[in-house]
């Protein structure tokens, strides 16, 4: 696994705070979290015009997902 090379104290503190844990293995892919933030985003999409106030809550969940994806692929 690759380490932050920025934030690194609070990354480390975070994890001692236990507000992040570290994961290894299978739990540490975080594809199935990027296909869902693309098809919330799509979902989205989709309903922009006709609910202006679900999308932005789909497209916030979207970008929810895909941030937690990036901590799933650093094993956070």
């Amino acid at each position: 696994m690759t380490r932050w090379a920025r934030d690194q104290s609070e990354i480390e503190e975070l994890v001692a705070t236990r507000q992040l844990q570290k994961i290894t293995g299978g739990a540490a892919n975080g594809e199935p979290l990027l296909d869902k933030a693309d098809r919330t985003l799509a979902t989205a999409r989709t309903i922009a015009s006709d609910d202006p106030d679900s999308a932005f809550v789909l497209a916030y969940d979207s970008a929810r997902y895909a941030g937690t994806a990036l901590l799933t692929h650093q094993g956070l």
